[in-house]
């Protein structure tokens, strides 16, 4: 009796193994996808929930104050809502293009011309494919580029030949201060203004050497036939003065600056025009759900192409088992299969980060994930009734 039992748990154990050995390289990278997804997911859900839990504190705690009014220090550590015009004080100037924009930004973006390397790998071969050998194509093409291209690195540097370094800088000048009524935004509001337009001027530059076209400024001697090393410049602003914006933040030493929850998010709102208190948190819940979908989409990716390596021993597990038949009547893992069983592994995962917060939700998600399972149990289960 006790070499019969020693058998019967041996015999699987060694199938298992011989089973294992032929796909163990899949099996494995087939985990680590389904740990890559399930990290994925927990920190989505546990930012989301964090992100949701800060922003219905901070439209409790908001009060909505008016930019028309005077600075009033009652406000002085509160959270608040106004909307009103930019203004900006002193504008901000390139004096050597004769550029002057009243903006909280104003981007100056430099191009160089250069050399640009590109490879092709060519391959040829015998027919009988008993011999092969690889060779590489390179090809050099000029191109304006943002970032420096290091020609020291190509294949042939012999007449292709990149300065070391830009003569002149991007950069992004920042306005000093900058109010909506008798607020003054703090850095981090500043920096929400991310949406720049091209400055559009006629005033040509002093500097002879720098010709102008379609909106750009050149640094060469002739822009239809530059050469390596010239430079063109394009400048842009972001928070054009006299424009609505709608900002929720926290008023700091007369500053508006992120709010910080009890809940370790920091929360700090603005929106181009002019939005009551519902309106801007609804386009703040709006932005959050593609965020998380996308993210959700992605972890579930990852899951999916981990049942898909893990297939070869979920199916032989299946067979050995007949626990397992039950929830899996088919022991073929179609893409149907597959599917199903990432889909059910990302809403578990999901569920188990929302019970806590809301308990219907993740109950529902959880129900939804093993519901597969239950259906296809109930049939096997019915179908042995019905022969017994």
């Amino acid at each position: 009796m006790e070499n019969y039992t020693i058998q019967t748990i041996y015999v699987p154990v060694m199938r298992f193994t011989e089973a294992l050995k032929l796909c163990w390289v899949t099996t494995l990278f087939g985990i680590v996808l389904l740990l890559a997804g399930s990290v994925i997911l927990i920190w989505n859900e546990g930012r989301t929930i964090r992100i949701l839990l800060s922003l219905d504190e901070a439209l409790n705690d908001a009060i909505t104050v008016s930019a028309d009014s005077p600075y009033e220090k009652q406000y002085e550590g509160r959270l608040i809502h106004l909307n009103g015009a930019l203004s900006t004080g002193e504008p901000l100037t390139e004096p050597d293009y004769n550029i002057q924009v009243q903006a909280v930004k104003l981007k100056r973006r430099v191009q160089m011309y250069q050399w640009v390397e590109e490879s092709v790998e060519s391959r040829f071969g015998e027919s009988v494919a008993t011999v092969e050998t690889e060779e590489r194509s390179y090809f050099y093409s000029r191109e304006w580029r943002d970032e420096l291209i290091d020609s020291r690195s190509f294949y042939i540097r012999t007449g292709h030949h990149n300065p070391t370094s830009f003569p002149i800088d991007s950069t992004v000048h920042l306005s000093e201060h900058v109010h909506v009524g008798p607020y003054e935004l703090g850095s981090a509001a500043k920096d929400r203004f991310r949406t720049f337009q091209e400055v559009t001027s006629d005033t040509r530059p002093e500097d002879p050497s720098v010709r102008m076209h379609a909106g750009l400024y050149y640094h060469c001697n002739d822009i239809w036939n530059p050469e390596i090393g010239d430079i063109r410049i394009q400048f842009a602003y972001a928070g054009l003065e006299g424009s609505y914006v709608t900002v929720v933040g926290k008023l700091e030493g007369g500053k508006i600056v992120p709010y910080e929850s009890t809940h370790a998010r920091k929360v700090l709102l603005l929106e181009p025009g002019e939005h009551n208190l519902n309106e801007i948190f609804r386009f703040e819940h709006h932005q959050q759900r593609i965020a998380t979908w996308g993210i959700r989409f992605i972890g579930w990716v990852l899951l999916f192409f981990s049942t898909i390596c893990c297939a070869t021993i979920m199916q032989h597990l299946v067979r050995e088992h007949r626990l397992l038949r039950v929830f899996f009547p088919d022991a073929n893992f179609t893409l149907s299969t597959n599917i199903m069983m990432s889909f059910s592994v990302a809403l578990v995962i999901v569920s188990i980060a929302w019970i806590v917060h809301r308990p219907w939700l993740g109950g529902g998600l959880l129900f939804a994930a093993m519901s597969p399972f239950l259906y296809c149990a109930r049939g096997i289960m019915g179908s042995y009734q019905r022969m017994d």
